[in-house]
């Protein structure tokens, strides 16, 4: 029986410590938002937790090196927030602060 014990509080301290994609949220960066309007702008991103919703995100607290050279659609892993309603044409503004291609 201890050894049942044992193995269990190691497989759940492994998972509790474990760090990666595991707990980044899947999203698609559909591109640049290139609209003409007065709210339009950054990049639109689909988070797989909010199907069918697009939120603009525009790259200010950090390089995370999603340039024009990127071949869009992009499949990413993030970890995001909301921001406060600003002037957006989607459906809302999320700030990334993690990112991995």
């Amino acid at each position: 029986m201890s050894r049942f014990k044992v193995l269990f509080l190691g497989i759940a301290l492994l998972i509790g410590c474990s760090k990666g994609a595991e707990d980044k949220i899947g999203a698609t960066i559909e591109g640049y938002d290139l609209r003409l309007c007065a709210c339009c702008g950054g990049l639109l991103v689909k988070p797989d937790d909010q199907p069918g919703s697009t939120f603009q995100w525009y790259q200010k607290n950090g390089n995370f090196n999603v340039t024009f050279e990127d071949k869009f659609p992009l499949r990413v892993w993030i970890r995001y927030h909301h921001l406060a309603q600003s002037c957006v044409a989607s459906d809302g503004e999320i700030e990334i602060t993690e990112l991995s291609k």
